[in-house]
């Protein structure tokens, strides 16, 4: 069962018919290495043989031709042609007559060669799977019962020997019933043996498409800190090409996951870190699979604090649109009154300043309640494709006379000939917003702030990087930058960077706050066309 098993393996690469042609080779094979052997010892031992001795000069003729049969064979088998079934068959028939013949020639039944016959009958009962397997037991029967009868008339041979031939022939059917058995159990294993192995192909194909999508870095490095494998968004976070990674070693790639791993044996706890390649900082977990290999999870940490963040404001954000809604009235009323006391009031300077004070902080919070409803209003963004030439310039010239700042305080740097994804009306608003934060904590000097146009982390991602000469965001408020109603500025909303965060993401854009630098640096990372895309 097992060698059937073997044999048939090569199924899985090759058609059904290539299978049954090989196994025809196979057989004949076995025929040639018969024959051959019969002939070698008839020449070589001679009386010594125990074969061949009631007619030595027979089975020396009949091995030779057992053997040239054989040989014959090899061609039509190579050429395929005849058919299989018409070859099978014929090679069948042919091993009866020699093998009767060659038992003829040692003595008749007694001799014991009609048992090569059950070889014979169980390997054409496996190559066609059973089929035809009892003609051919018939004949074989046919053939053992008229060699014994012909010698019981001719030469006397004993009658008892009839039972041995019907002991033979029972061997035969019975041979054939379970060549019938095995070669259906075989069919079924094969066949299941082929489904499994599809099922298995395509679960490596999806497990290894899941891999590549999931959002989450991957790593898999052996016992000495070789990169095994790893996936497109590892790739991304850590900032290097896929072809360095292939049998490279942590330690030189990425050294600072390196010596994470190498102390996660004393703690096994999770940590952060910032890769140099991509800017981001990352989240890194490890776990250990058998044979010493272990998996390095590489999480986006911005990603993480983005959900969370956004879990957090869903419930806010409703809260807020609510809230806004119903002090939208009452400010209104308030307003209003205000402007008719300071009518009346014209003459009084106190009550004059009261109700200048009352109006003021009025507007300014209309001015949140509006952010907030524009933002809880979510309006679609509508992507258009414009090139950062005809963008920014633009721009720079209407923020500099609006706020009245000195042109030459911008420097403009177009190192990408991408076009930008984004609707141009969010794009202006968002950069409205940290143009005038670098302004505000610049030394508002030449060229104190930088506007840089690069690739960003991926081929179809553009950079938009806005630098200030200015003392930066220290670390320790870094985590609260983009929070709602969080400002450092006296005055201001606290509205400004989270809706700008938030209109990057409605954009496929993000929006971070980079911190390489003595001075401030935000970068904006959206979507690129090709330079020649309309």
């Amino acid at each position: 069962m097992n060698l059937v098993s073997h044999i048939l393996a090569p199924e899985a690469e090759t058609t059904h018919d290539d299978l049954l042609w090989r196994l025809l080779h196979y057989f004949n094979i076995y025929r040639i290495i018969l024959g051959g052997l019969f002939l070698v010892a008839t020449f070589f031992l001679g009386g010594e043989f125990d074969f061949g001795t009631f007619d030595p000069r027979l089975f020396l003729y009949g091995s030779a031709a057992y053997l040239a049969v054989g040989l014959a064979f090899i061609l039509p088998i190579a050429w395929r042609k005849p058919d299989f079934n018409a070859q099978l068959a014929l090679q069948v028939c042919l091993d009866i007559v020699f093998i009767v013949i060659l038992m003829h020639a040692s003595g008749g039944i007694q001799s014991g060669l009609g048992l090569l016959l059950l070889v014979s009958l169980a390997a054409s009962g496996l190559i066609r799977q059973g089929k035809m397997m009892l003609f051919f037991a018939s004949l074989a029967c046919i053939a053992i019962l008229l060699e014994h009868t012909y010698d019981l008339l001719y030469f006397q041979s004993a009658t008892s020997h009839y039972v041995l031939a019907g002991m033979l022939s029972t061997g035969y059917f019975v041979m054939g019933g379970l060549m019938r058995v095995l070669a259906q159990s075989s069919r079924e294993n094969v066949e299941l043996a082929r489904r499994r192995g599809a099922d298995l192909a395509s679960m490596e194909k999806i497990n290894h498409r899941v891999i590549q999508e999931l959002q989450d870095g991957i790593l898999v490095v052996d016992e000495s800190g070789k990169i095994l494998s790893w996936n497109l968004q590892a790739e991304s976070l850590l900032a290097v090409n896929g072809a360095a990674l292939l049998e490279a070693s942590l330690d030189r790639e990425v050294p600072q996951i390196a010596r994470l791993w190498h102390a996660r044996a004393d703690n096994g706890r999770e940590d952060r870190l910032a890769t140099a390649g991509s800017g981001r900082r990352i989240r890194v977990r490890f776990a250990s699979v058998d044979g010493g290999c272990s998996v390095i999870f590489l999480e986006d940490w911005s990603r993480i604090q983005n959900q969370a963040r956004q879990i957090k404001l869903a419930a806010l954000g409703r809260l807020t649109a609510n809230i806004a809604h119903e002090i939208r009235n009452p400010l209104a009323s308030i307003t209003y009154a205000a402007e008719l006391l300071a009518e009346d009031a014209a003459a009084e300077p106190v009550q004059s300043r009261l109700l200048s004070i009352i109006l003021e902080n009025s507007k300014r919070l209309d001015g949140m309640v509006q952010d907030i409803l524009r933002f809880n209003r979510k309006d679609r963004a509508n992507a258009e494709i414009f090139s950062p030439e005809s963008f920014f310039p633009d721009f720079l010239d209407q923020f500099c006379r609006i706020h009245k700042v000195p042109r030459e305080s911008f420097a403009l740097e177009l190192n990408s000939s991408q076009k930008l994804v984004f609707d141009r009306s969010h794009l202006n608003q968002v950069m409205w917003n940290l143009s005038r934060n670098a302004w505000r904590h610049s030394q508002k000097q030449e060229e104190s702030i930088r506007i840089r146009i690069g690739r960003g982390s991926r081929p179809d991602r553009v950079n938009v990087d806005i630098m200030d000469d200015g003392p930066g965001v220290a670390e320790s408020l870094q985590a609260e930058l983009f929070e709602p109603f969080f400002t450092t500025s006296e005055g201001g909303t606290g509205l400004g960077l989270y809706i700008a965060r938030e209109i990057s993401a409605a954009n496929g854009a993000t929006l971070d706050y980079v911190g390489d630098g003595p001075g401030g640096h935000f970068r904006i990372e959206c979507r690129g066309a090709d330079g020649d895309q309309a």
